[in-house]
């Protein structure tokens, strides 16, 4: 898959996360997050049998990841992260809608996030992309504490059959 770059000379591509990509990934999670993943907690997502982790990659370098998993028709979205040199330029964007796209192939119907509230610049990737806010998560993060918004986005279907359970 290749994810399409509107930067001059620059050349994305996805590819199934893997051990030989988690010393760039562990880094861009201590970047990007005051509460951030260990490196044990990629190797999980990576060992599970329903975990889809994806990279984005620039030439060799890991500039974006996400880690999810898929149960019964559900995908959720554990983490995301571009690398900062990365952000601002919609990389972001065309790289969650390319790891929504192989979803379809996986018989994912929705997909499912926590987000912290004050993740402005977060909240609009998602909405920009569908997601909608269905709940809040009460003190869901530390370090620091905060509230999590809950997003959905329905991939097959309708949101609202999907939440009446007629998915």
């Amino acid at each position: 898959m290749r994810v399409e770059s509107q930067e001059r000379n620059a050349e994305f591509r996805l590819d199934e996360m893997g051990a030989g990509h988690l010393d760039a990934v562990v880094a861009i999670e201590r970047e990007g997050f005051a509460d951030p993943w260990r490196r044990k907690d990629f190797e999980d997502a990576l060992e599970r049998r329903d975990g889809y982790s994806l990279v984005c990659l620039n030439g060799n370098r890991v500039v974006a990841y996400a880690v999810g998993f898929l149960v019964t028709g559900e995908y959720h979205l554990a983490n995301l992260a571009v690398l900062p040199a990365f952000r601002r330029r919609g990389l972001g964007r065309r790289f969650l809608a390319a790891v929504l796209n192989g979803l379809s192939e996986r018989n994912a119907d929705v997909v499912t996030l926590e987000v912290r509230v004050s993740n402005l610049s977060a909240i609009g990737l998602y909405r920009k992309l569908g997601f909608r806010t269905v709940a809040i998560r009460n003190g869901y993060y530390t370090s620091p504490a905060e509230d999590a918004l809950v997003m959905l986005k329905a991939l097959n279907g309708q949101f609202t059959g999907w939440v009446n359970g007629k998915v």
